[in-house]
């Protein structure tokens, strides 16, 4: 994660406060449905969090354990989600690269987002007051690996063509493929005289938690997820920093990174 500058993370200052303090606040995948579904907040809500839009000419779902074929449908787009991934911990930052930022004369690197970026911070996340801003991502990374007391999956969500597929010649929706290797990397494709078969093992069920609709791409979402805990509402976990981290005002954030 070399590329990643900083590490900020949008909010409630009195929610930042706990987190500097050393709590790891996480919210699983519906909660995440709910933001979007009931509050209509797109954004800080995703109804596809855990899940897919899949497009299709024909679909055929069949008993894992029997293979009997249980349904079969025509032309169809449908929402799927992956359940064992539902109430996974989530914990979200966005993640500031080198473009995002300026080098001053004496050498000091410092945040400067577009214009464009800070109207979607405040769009996606209306009721954020105050960022913390974390100057050492690794650090901090490395700190809720050693401390949190389970295993930890760190990385940059990846962005796909998720929710609209692509127009095909034909006049048929076809899904993002990109998306799909990304998802089933962990398993070889096997390809036999019907076409190229993808396997997607509930070990991985995890991936599908770093992909994220095209929509969400100017979020550049780092996310933190622990595979192994299941939570039915949000849950803080105490982790032990080693470094102090600031939390400024949203609005003079945003001032004294002009571009």
């Amino acid at each position: 994660m070399t590329e990643i500058k900083f590490l900020l993370k949008f909010g409630k200052r009195e929610h930042l406060e706990s987190l500097v303090k050393g709590n790891i606040y996480c919210s699983n995948a519906i909660t995440f449905w709910g933001i979007e579904d009931k509050l209509k907040i797109k954004g800080q809500g995703d109804i596809l969090e855990a899940g897919t839009r899949m497009f299709a000419q024909k679909m055929i779902m069949h008993n894992p354990d029997t293979k009997e074929i249980i349904a079969e449908y025509g032309n169809s787009n449908g929402l799927m989600r992956v359940e064992l991934a539902e109430k996974m911990p989530v914990f979200c930052m966005f993640a500031v690269y080198e473009k995002d930022c300026k080098i001053d004369d004496d050498g000091t690197v410092s945040i400067n987002l577009s214009d464009d970026k800070k109207q979607m911070i405040r769009d996606h996340f209306p009721n954020a007051d105050a960022v913390a801003i974390i100057p050492n991502p690794e650090v901090f990374i490395e700190d809720i690996r050693n401390s949190i007391g389970t295993e930890i999956k760190a990385e940059n969500v990846h962005y796909f063509h998720i929710d609209k597929g692509f127009d095909t010649k034909d006049g048929q929706t076809a899904m993002d493929m990109e998306y799909m290797k990304y998802l089933m990397q962990d398993v070889p494709p096997v390809k036999d005289d019907k076409g190229t078969r993808y396997t997607f093992y509930a070990d991985y069920a995890f991936r599908v938690l770093f992909c994220k609709d095209v929509f969400f791409e100017k979020e550049q979402e780092y996310r933190i997820i622990l595979p192994n805990e299941v939570i039915e509402d949000g849950k803080s976990y105490p982790v032990r920093l080693s470094e102090k981290y600031e939390i400024c005002d949203l609005n003079f954030f945003f001032e004294k990174t002009e571009e």
